[in-house]
């Protein structure tokens, strides 16, 4: 794209790629949408369709049209693909993405920026920029519950290492203030307390929550059901700040699958050595465990707040994969394999590691495929975290 000192583009072109896997381009239709920022709102001023084909298609449809704050691709949302937001957009967007009227326009760049942060393109600290700015504003609770999903997962896998506490930080700050703002026992209030139970780590945090289930400081509206109580209580028990006693209290109290369910996922989050180790054995042993119980301790072994703790675990991983795999069922056999599979440590040690055992033969293709699977996840991270470093 090129603006010229009149304000206008001069220039304005679309690249289209393909994977390397399929590397085909296909013609498609799409709509350019043209918004201008007035007095805090994004007004869309034009909408423009074009095919797009081949590798470069020029917009000579927008020369010398003046430019916009946000040039949106694919506005309307007329063909399936993945966007990219340029500099100018991407930097109204991060402040000022509540100012489209549109759920969908706004769904479009929430969808864009994920996809750049991904793929290393945004930093994982704009993107949490970008969601503490603009979701507390958001109308649409589905996207509320995605963005917010997608922005726990940047803090984990994406950002660096030394920013990200800053990132949790600021997450939980701001998810508390939208819960404490949102209507009393409405979804949104929900999403956002879901949200801040999950981002919590300070002591201050903690300790609020611990009064939730004693019906202590709870905001007006908030229902503290058991649902929402398991999830409370799972993330001071990850934090060290509950342990075994008190989800063998609240399992008293909900002795139902659901119930027992929570409560080996609580246990499994028990940040003791011993307990890892008890988990470990459990997973791993000769005996089989009941599919919901693989699943829930699977889900609690590892954790954010827990990964040099768990650290240890990742050449016993690779010593015991095919053991495992070859002792249980499809489904626990595969959960095993993606679950147990050390993402959580985003360095080279993790790829040499996954490297050394996929060179070995014997191994059966499905398993090599997920193990694979999660060297690429570890691949894409490291890669997100060494953008999102050069951002500090």
């Amino acid at each position: 794209m090129t603006i010229g000192a009149d304000g206008a583009y001069e220039r304005v072109v679309v690249r289209q790629e393909a994977p390397a896997g399929h590397p085909t381009l296909r013609t498609h239709r799409i709509g350019v949408g043209l918004y201008d920022l007035t007095d805090g709102r994004l007004v869309r001023r034009e909408l423009v369709e074009v095919d797009v084909t081949g590798e470069v298609t020029e917009l000579s449809a927008l020369h010398g049209r003046p430019a916009a704050d946000v040039l949106l691709l694919n506005d309307e949302d007329l063909t399936y693909t993945k966007l990219r937001l340029d500099e100018r957009s991407m930097s109204t967007v991060v402040q000022h993405i509540s100012g489209f009227d549109s759920s969908l326009a706004r769904a479009l760049c929430w969808t864009a920026a994920w996809d750049m942060t991904r793929d290393a393109e945004l930093s994982a600290r704009d993107y949490v920029a970008l969601v503490l700015a603009g979701l507390t504003a958001e109308t649409d609770i589905n996207l509320i519950t995605a963005t917010l999903r997608q922005a726990t997962t940047a803090l984990t896998f994406y950002a660096d290492p030394q920013w990200a506490p800053t990132g949790w930080a600021e997450l939980a700050r701001t998810a508390r203030t939208a819960l404490s703002a949102a209507e009393p026992g409405s979804g949104f209030q929900l999403a956002w307390a879901r949200a801040y139970a999950s981002s919590a780590r300070t002591g201050e945090d903690l300790a609020t929550l611990r009064g939730w289930l004693d019906g202590s400081g709870v905001p007006d509206g908030l229902t503290v059901d058991t649902e929402l109580r398991w999830s409370v209580l799972q993330s001071l028990v990850a934090n060290g700040a509950a342990g075994a006693a008190e989800v063998d209290a609240e399992l008293a109290g909900d002795r139902t699958a659901s119930g027992e369910r929570e409560a080996a996922y609580a246990h499994a989050l028990v940040p003791t050595e011993q307990n890892k180790a008890a988990v470990w054995a459990q997973l791993t042993g000769p005996e089989a465990l009941p599919n919901w119980r693989n699943r829930a301790l699977l889900q609690g072994f590892t954790h954010p707040a827990q990964v040099e703790l768990t650290a240890p675990y990742r050449e016993r991983y690779f010593g015991t994969v095919d053991q495992v795999w070859a002792q249980r069922d499809s489904e626990p056999a595969q959960e095993f394999v993606q679950l147990a599979y050390p993402a959580y440590l985003v360095d080279e040690d993790t790829v040499a590691a996954t490297d050394a055992w996929l060179a070995r033969d014997g191994q059966p293709a499905s398993l090599r495929r997920l193990v694979a699977e999660g060297r690429d996840g570890v691949v894409r991270a490291l890669k997100a975290r060494e953008r999102d470093a050069r951002s500090a």
